[in-house]
This record gives structure tokens, C-alpha cells and sequence, in this order.
């Protein structure tokens, strides 16, 4: 389950039993708008007719992913910092901030010279929708 607070921006994967989850995202909401996603959300709302979920590629979070905030959040989800993955993966610190803000095309080439420094998939970092 991926759980997004939409202000501040932060992204949380969580996994745990169901009970303890919903306590969690009780908890938050308490203080949060957040928007959950899960892989299975889509098709519990389709046999419960349970507006609580939605299809996170119908989100404006979904449409305005980029693949460097999908780096971002890779990197993140790994407790990196950005001069830690440049160290990981011989890049320079500046070139990885470039990927992340927009600023530099992330290339397939060096999606997979990151991925494999966090043993992720490069394909992770292209599953936003076309910019």
C-alpha cells in the first residue's frame, strides 16, 4: 500500500496486517488529506463499491509523476541521499539532483546504472505517464 500525504508531499509504502494498517491510516488522516493506493484497492472498490479508493493512475498525483520524482522516491524509500547514491553509482551529486528535478532527461542508461546501485528495476523510474 502506498499512502501519499498531498501537503506536505510525502510518500510512505507501507506493509503490515490489515488492522494495523487501518489504525495507521486512521491516525494519519486525523491530521492529513491523504490519498491511499494499493495494488490491490482497484479491485477491492469494484467488488465494494468503496469510494475510500481510487485507480492512482486516474490521480493528479499519478499525472504529474515524473520519472525523477519516481527516482526521488526510489532513492528515498532506500534512506539515500542524493551524495550517497552519486557515491553508489560514480555519478556526481548535482547530475543526480538534475534526474530528480527535471532539469537533465533521466536516459534509460543511467536509470539503469541508479536501479542497480538500489537493486531496483529501471523500469520503475518510467511507469509515470509520458511527459
Amino acid at each position: 500500500m502506498l499512502a501519499a500525504v498531498k501537503t506536505p508531499h510525502i510518500e510512505m509504502t507501507l506493509s503490515a496486517d490489515p488492522e494495523a494498517l487501518d489504525y495507521f491510516l486512521k491516525v494519519i488522516r486525523e491530521h492529513f488529506d491523504v490519498e491511499v493506493f494499493s495494488p490491490n484497492a482497484v479491485e477491492a472498490a469494484a467488488n465494494e463499491d468503496d469510494e475510500e479508493y481510487e485507480n492512482y493512475q486516474d490521480t493528479d498525483l499519478w499525472k504529474n509523476c515524473t520519472p525523477g520524482n519516481l527516482l526521488t522516491g526510489t532513492r528515498l524509500m532506500h534512506g539515500l541521499t542524493q551524495a550517497q547514491l552519486a557515491q553508489m553509482t560514480g555519478m556526481r551529486q548535482v547530475t543526480i539532483s538534475d534526474y530528480e528535478t527535471g532539469r537533465r532527461k533521466l536516459t534509460k542508461k543511467a536509470a539503469i546504472r541508479l536501479a542497480s546501485a538500489m537493486g531496483e528495476n529501471p523500469d520503475r523510474f518510467f511507469l509515470a505517464p509520458n511527459k
